[in-house]
């Protein structure tokens, strides 16, 4: 066996024994769970709303609750679909009426030197007022990070 072959091998042992080839990161069903700070909040349009900046998103195994106003917190139920891409997120909630509503958006996880980062941007309201009463309809799922029809919202991982 040539030098270079054995070197190959012999470097390739020592960083799986180390630990150093990188650990995998987890999946996003555990990544996005935490504190999420908004960094940025752009309604249709493409018009930042600077009122939602520093609201928090708080994320656990399922429940995703938002702050809207002032400390009001909104909760909805949670699921993503990473096959999707981009990948998929479905936030459903209960609305005064009991109407379960879903609103359907895409998703993005990244890590850079200032930590953890989440880009949502959501599809259209599933609910719309005619003739002064709420018709249910179904929420379309954006193809881009473009606010169009819901929010385009940026978080960042809040750290203690």
């Amino acid at each position: 066996m040539s030098y270079h072959v054995v070197m190959n091998r012999v470097c390739v042992v020592a960083i799986v024994l180390c630990g150093c080839a990188g650990k995998p990161l987890p999946p996003d069903a555990v990544r996005v769970r935490g504190n999420w700070v908004v960094m940025d909040f752009q309604s249709p349009g493409a018009k930042e709303d600077r009122s939602q900046r520093r609201k928090h998103a708080v994320v656990s195994e399922g429940t995703w609750a938002q702050q809207f106003q002032g400390d009001l917190f909104v909760d909805f139920e949670y699921a993503l679909d990473v096959s999707k891409s981009p990948k998929h997120i479905d936030l459903t909630y209960t609305d005064p009426r009991g109407q379960r509503l879903t609103v359907r958006g895409i998703y993005e996880l990244t890590n850079d030197e200032m930590g953890d980062r989440l880009r949502v941007c959501l599809g259209s309201p599933p609910v719309r007022e005619k003739d002064g009463k709420p018709e249910y309809v179904e929420s379309v799922r954006p193809t881009a990070f473009e606010p169009t029809a819901g929010a385009l919202i940026s978080y960042r991982r809040k750290t203690e």
